[in-house]
Order: C-alpha cells, then sequence, then structure tokens
C-alpha cells in the first residue's frame, strides 16, 4: 500500500499545487485582450513565446536535466554544489540573453506595442532563473506552492482588477517580473543556508558550460520551433487572423503546464525504485503521458474555438483548424516530456535527445515559413503540429531500445 499512496502523494504535490499557477494567468488575461485589443494582444503573445525561448537560453539545462541530477544526488553537499553552480551559469547567461530578448521583442511587435511585448517577453524569461526545478529533484513542493504558485495567483487577481480599472495592460507582465525575482531570491537565500558547499571557482566556470552544453543545445532547439509560430504569424498577419492564432497557442502553453507538473511528480517516483519496479514504474509515466496528451488534443481541438472565445473574446476567437493543429502538437509534447525526462535523460541519453530535436528543428522551422506563407496562420499550425511528431518519432525508437535493455537486465 506504500506504493500507490506515495503516487498520489506526489500527484497532488506536483500536478495539482503547481497547476495553481498555470490556471492564474487565466484570471488576468481575457482582460489583457479586450483591453489591448486584437494587434496588442497578438503582440503580447508573441513577445511571450520570444520570452519563452529566452528562458530556455537562461536557464541552461538546469531546468531540464536539473532534477534528476538533485534526485540522484548521494547527499545535501552536492545538492547545494549543484545548486550554486546553476545559479552562476544562469546569471552569465541572463546577461546575454535578457538584452537581446528586449531587442527582438520590439522588432516583431505591431506598431505601438513594442514596450508590452517587451515586457511579457522579460516576465516569461525570468523564469529561466527560477528555483522550480530544485524542489522537483527533491521532492518539495510546499516551495512551489508559496514562493511561486500562491503569489502568482495573487499577482494575477490584483492585475485583473487594476486593468479593469483603467490601468495599462503592463501591470500584468511588471507584476510577473516582480513575483519571479522576489520568490526566487527569497528561495534562494533559504537555500543556500540550509545546503552549506562550496561556490565553484574561476576555473571551473567554463567547465559547467561544456558539461551542460548538450541539454542546452536540445532544449534551445527545442524552444527554437516551439517560440516561432506565434511571432512568425505576427509577421505574416495582423488583426484578428493573429489575434485567433495567438489565442490557440496560449491555450496550447497553458496546456502544456500540466504534462510537464505530471512528469515534474513522477520524476523522483520513477528515479528511485530499480529493477522489475522501476521499469513498471516507466511504464505507467509513459501511458499516463500518452494518455494525457491524445485527451488534452480532443479537448483543445473541440471546445478551443468556443472556450478562446468567451475567455478572450470573439475579435480573438481560434479557429478549429488551429486548435486541431495545436492540438496535436500537445499530444506529441506530451508523450515526449515522458520519454526524455523519466527514460533517457537518467540513461544518460542526452545526445540521443539534442539529435532528434536538431532534425526536428532543421525540418520544422522552413515548414512553418512554407506553410505558413502558402496556407497562413493554419499552415503554420500544420507545421508545428508535424514538428513535432518528427521529435517524437525520432525518440521512441530510443526510448523503446532503453527500456528493452532495462527490461532484459531485470530478468538476468
Amino acid at each position: 500500500m506504500a506504493e500507490p499512496t506515495s503516487l498520489r502523494s506526489r500527484l497532488f504535490g506536483f500536478t495539482l499545487i503547481p497547476a495553481v499557477a498555470a490556471v492564474s494567468p487565466l484570471l488576468v488575461l481575457p482582460a489583457v485582450s479586450r483591453s489591448a485589443g486584437p494587434d496588442g494582444w497578438a503582440s503580447a503573445i508573441a513577445g511571450e513565446s520570444i520570452g519563452t525561448f529566452a528562458a530556455i537560453a537562461v536557464a541552461y539545462g538546469w531546468t531540464t536535466v536539473g532534477p534528476a541530477l538533485i534526485a540522484i544526488a548521494p547527499d545535501d553537499v552536492r545538492r547545494g554544489r549543484l545548486y550554486r553552480d546553476a545559479i552562476v551559469v544562469r546569471l552569465l547567461t541572463s546577461a546575454l540573453a535578457l538584452p537581446l530578448l528586449w531587442l527582438v521583442c520590439v522588432l516583431v511587435a505591431a506598431p505601438g506595442y513594442g514596450l508590452l511585448a517587451a515586457l511579457m517577453g522579460l516576465q516569461g524569461a525570468l523564469i529561466g532563473l527560477s528555483f522550480t526545478w530544485f524542489s522537483v529533484g527533491v521532492g518539495d513542493p510546499r516551495s512551489i506552492l508559496f514562493y511561486d504558485a500562491l503569489p502568482r495567483l495573487v499577482v494575477a487577481v490584483l492585475s485583473m482588477v487594476a486593468i479593469i480599472s483603467g490601468l495599462p495592460v503592463e501591470v500584468y507582465p511588471l507584476a510577473g517580473i516582480l513575483v519571479t525575482i522576489v520568490g526566487t531570491t527569497l528561495f534562494s537565500l533559504r537555500l543556500l543556508r540550509r545546503y552549506p558547499s562550496p561556490w565553484p571557482p574561476r576555473r571551473e566556470i567554463p567547465g559547467l558550460f561544456r558539461v551542460g552544453a548538450p541539454v542546452a543545445l536540445n532544449d534551445a532547439a527545442l524552444g527554437a520551433y516551439s517560440s516561432v509560430p506565434t511571432p512568425l504569424v505576427n509577421v505574416l498577419t495582423t488583426g484578428t487572423a493573429a489575434a485567433g492564432f495567438a489565442s490557440a497557442d496560449k491555450m496550447s502553453k497553458l496546456g502544456q503546464f500540466l504534462p510537464l507538473t505530471l512528469a515534474n511528480a513522477l520524476q523522483s517516483w520513477s528515479a528511485e525504485a530499480t529493477g522489475a519496479a522501476r521499469l513498471r514504474r516507466l511504464r505507467i509515466a509513459l501511458g499516463m503521458h500518452g494518455g494525457f496528451g491524445v485527451l488534452g488534443m480532443i479537448v483543445l481541438g473541440v471546445l478551443g474555438p468556443l472556450v478562446s472565445s468567451v475567455m478572450f473574446g470573439e475579435a480573438a476567437a481560434a479557429p478549429v483548424g488551429v486548435c486541431f493543429a495545436l492540438g496535436l502538437a500537445f499530444a506529441m509534447y506530451s508523450l515526449r516530456t515522458s520519454m526524455t525526462r523519466h527514460v533517457l535523460f537518467p540513461a544518460g541519453e542526452q545526445a540521443a535527445v539534442m539529435r532528434a530535436t536538431l532534425v526536428a528543428t532543421v525540418i520544422g522551422i522552413p515548414l512553418m515559413i512554407a506553410c505558413g506563407i502558402t496556407l497562413g496562420p493554419l499552415g503554420v499550425a500544420i507545421g508545428y503540429g508535424l514538428t513535432e511528431t518528427v521529435s517524437t518519432v525520432m525518440l521512441s525508437a530510443r526510448t523503446l531500445s532503453r527500456m528493452r535493455a532495462l527490461s532484459e537486465e531485470t530478468i538476468a
């Protein structure tokens, strides 16, 4: 009975509690879309997409492989050193990425909405400095709740009231930036006292970048093709067409939070077992993510147009075809998240994941551009869905190979 109880508690802690942070934007984004208008809404989501890519550059792979490293660390001294390594690396990458982010957001925004796009991008980029990956590795959802999720919920409510009262929509990203900076700073100060360990010497810093390069490059490639759709549509078209795509993309990205938190819940649960128990847990994790992805694709495709119209206004309603195409991308993302987080990264297959992602990027970005020029926003969505499919199919063979090897080891 201990194993089901453990799994249920992890699912509650890392799925339901962090979901508060994903739901909180839904309280304020309807006010943003209506107040900013179609061009402002499309520019805001385009800036946010660019910020998501910048967050990947800032994080330099720590949010992806960090939870597994913390989960398997032999002691608290090692965990403390890993967190200090991450602080140094991410502060250095942010010094380069954030100024460039601001410039790109201003360039892709519709006229008059450069500041809004840049602030939305900065809010998204600073997530790369967040502490949540460490909490996932040590199985500590309470810190995520009190230092991140609840503050974001409070800020979302206050921002909604402020925007409805007539304040500019820029108040929302400014408040989100404040939450990330304050919450991460407070958590880090507490953690550095609790996990005493030396800071990395200056001579070792280049080595930290070399070691993290495969995962960082994989994340960057993944972020490149997942961040392209909305800015690309914003460049190719304007008005309600761009706003409708932005709504569909936003719902899809908000939905991706759920398979990601499910992966977090199962991270240490799947890693702490050995032999037949580990194989069984990996199969459960893959099955849950696959089923969740299919369910998300159906829900987004069927209900996406209606929900987007109610949430973001009729002028920003998402088209049916775009919703189904992005639903396919969501399904592939959900399954691939489990394959990489639970099977491939713990097995040291970072290079294989990087190759698959690079191939998908090389194929996907030109495909999205070509389809976007010929079919408009629907073509971009189709290209994105096919790109996610290419990446997932390539990784599935490697995942099956690792599962067979683990099965053979168990039998032996």
